[in-house]
């Protein structure tokens, strides 16, 4: 899992606009280090914004400029160790690729790539991969998880409160699932199903109506191996869907308009007992690099 963290890492780094800065400088001393990407990453910590720190008058323009000058150091020095760096990142476990950044149909900003997993059937006692997945996020997330600076990758994994606030902010995220395998539509439907309703305990006409849509995408609809499923929060109660037989899709398929199904949706990927263990841990692993 090491390995998806530090690939993944850069994708952070290398949207970064002017407006989100370093909470912590990079030493002199870490920028004269070996381009060995575990010695250099874990010394960046470009996520916040200026109002975190505000400059003295006259230096804002220098510190701007020290932390583009430093992410950029980064993402060439990881480039150059792991190869292609710049371009995507291979989840290990199905060894589908992720693009570090992407224009998804029905965003506004550019999302980057928060971490990767994949999907895991079991039938009898054999386990069966059945999806890769890739979390993106709008960076100016990471702006509002300050209040879990320096923690560590267990303690963030284990925090429902911080997973919550990635929901919460206003800004786009999104899921995008790969499938390894060929599975039918309504097969693909009725397991999302199975973990989406015991998480919405009464549901309202707008959460039927929006499981209903949802399901309609999915019914008489072949997933072959290839195909791309993505699962867009505008804000946390709307959601686009979007599917394609290969390739990121073009267009958006249907909007969910529902706080309890996208919310619900959301915590079968990102809550306590999460469908993908691995997805949850690369994220948790990233945002602990982040926020060292």
């Amino acid at each position: 899992m090491d390995g998806v963290v530090l690939t993944a890492f850069p994708s952070v780094i290398r949207g970064l606009s002017l407006r989100s800065v370093c909470l912590n400088r990079v030493s002199a001393g870490s920028r004269h280090q070996s381009p060995d990407p575990v010695s250099v990453l874990p010394t960046v910590n470009c996520v916040s914004s200026l109002s975190i720190h505000p400059s003295k008058k006259g230096s804002s323009f220098l510190r701007k400029r020290h932390c583009v000058e430093t992410s950029r150091m980064v993402v060439k020095s990881a480039a150059s160790s792991v190869g292609n760096a710049d371009e995507s990142v291979e989840e290990p476990g199905t060894s589908v690729k992720f693009q570090r950044s992407v224009a998804l149909p029905g965003c506004s900003t550019t999302l980057s790539l928060l971490g990767t997993g994949f999907r895991e059937k079991k039938f009898a006692i054999i386990g069966v991969k059945v999806y890769a997945a890739g979390l993106y996020v709008d960076e100016s997330i990471l702006s509002g998880l300050i209040p879990w600076k320096g923690k560590s990758a267990d303690e963030i994994q284990r925090d429902s409160s911080l997973f919550s606030s990635i929901f919460q902010d206003q800004a786009e995220k999104s899921l995008q699932i790969v499938l390894v395998r060929d599975v039918d539509g309504k097969t693909f439907w009725d397991a999302l199903d199975e973990a989406i309703s015991p998480r919405i305990k009464s549901p309202t006409s707008d959460d039927k109506t929006a499981l209903s849509t949802f399901q309609g995408i999915f019914q008489n609809r072949p997933l072959n191996k290839g195909s791309v499923i993505l699962l867009t929060w505008i804000n946390p109660s709307k959601m686009l869907v979007s599917v394609s037989s290969g390739g990121l899709p073009k267009d958006v398929d249907a909007e969910i308009e529902s706080g309890s199904v996208t919310s619900a949706l959301f915590d079968v990927f990102f809550g306590d007992s999460p469908v993908s263990p691995t997805l949850k841990s690369s994220v948790a692993n990233q945002l602990a690099m982040v926020l060292k």
